[in-house]
């Protein structure tokens, strides 16, 4: 009798333990508010993957399938761009011309909302696909509470525009900014807007000159004031060579605990340590950037680079 009750007891306490472990020991849901989280507080621990323009090797680039298949990939952020038309429609798409990336002709600002909708978006190999270019408030409704953040880039001339369609598809808290203006001529250009919107302040080096002329203040001066003035979760750093004063400045960064953000694209980005040759040696590669201050990398090769990390123990 005695045996049969302490087995009764045991069978008790595992159907009351069991569950509870099974609790403790679950993951969290990925959502778009953890991975804020994660972006605020970044660690040498975990890093956060962007595609950048979505999965334009599986679907048109800034198309909202691109974005589509990157969200379910794994990605923490999706990388976009935006233009405006002549009716002052913001739409999805990265060059100021249509002649690339869809079957039209001609700059965005010169065209109709109407017009750019007859053409459609060409794939990566410059096919044509049967997808449309969207509009900024169509993708931003297409990703409306899902597990992933958007950075919108070329967006720098129209943040207030900007931030009326991410009013209206209540996604502000999805949605990160960025440009290269000095604090000052920041608050110049939008006021009091900065501080109710996510900004990233992006570092040169002082010696680039193939996208952007030299930043007056210095890589390390330049950071300094934003983190004294402003306080950014996070900077986009650029260094062309492996000793750009633009990686003292990430130091810094560092050791204010402030979110590093890497484009590993192309070699002019990240001092040659970029997503092709990551494919040949990622350790030297994607593993050298990691080791110089990155939390966050933006990359054309989302999925290696998420097994990467993996297997590095990073995700």
């Amino acid at each position: 009798m005695r045996r049969f009750i302490k087995f009764k007891i045991a069978v008790i306490l595992s159907g009351l333990l069991l569950p509870a472990m099974c609790l403790f020991g679950q993951q969290s849901p990925v959502t778009h508010e953890s991975i804020m989280q994660q972006f605020k507080h970044p660690s040498n621990q975990h890093i956060l993957v962007v595609a950048h323009r979505g999965d334009w090797r599986n679907a048109p680039e800034n198309s909202i399938r691109a974005v589509e298949y990157a969200m379910k990939s794994g990605v923490d952020i999706v990388e976009i761009d935006v233009q405006m038309t002549k009716d002052k429609k913001l739409v999805v798409i990265h060059d100021q011309s249509i002649d690339r990336t869809t079957t039209g002709k001609g700059k965005v600002k010169d065209l109709l909302l109407d017009s750019i909708r007859k053409v459609h978006l060409k794939n990566g190999a410059g096919m044509p696909t049967r997808y449309k270019m969207p509009t900024l408030e169509e993708l931003m409704l297409a990703i409306q509470g899902k597990p992933v953040l958007v950075n919108i880039d070329k967006a720098w001339d129209y943040i207030p525009e900007t931030y009326k369609v991410l009013k209206e598809t209540n996604t502000v808290n999805q949605a990160i900014f960025k440009g290269n203006r000095s604090l000052k001529e920041l608050r110049s250009a939008i006021g009091s807007l900065v501080d109710s919107i996510i900004y990233m302040p992006m570092v040169w080096p002082d010696n680039y000159n193939i996208y952007k002329p030299a930043q007056s203040e210095g890589p390390v001066s330049f950071t300094k004031e934003y983190i004294s003035n402003y306080k950014p979760i996070a900077f986009e750093v650029i260094y062309n060579t492996e000793n750009s004063p633009v990686l003292d400045a990430v130091k810094f960064m560092n050791q204010k605990g402030v979110t590093v953000w890497v484009n590993t694209l192309w070699p002019e980005l990240c001092a040659g340590h970029d997503d092709e040759a990551a494919t040949d040696n990622a350790d030297a590669n994607w593993g050298w950037v990691i080791d110089h201050g990155a939390n966050v990398i933006q990359t054309d090769r989302p999925a290696e680079l998420l097994k990467y990390l993996k297997n590095r123990g990073l995700r």
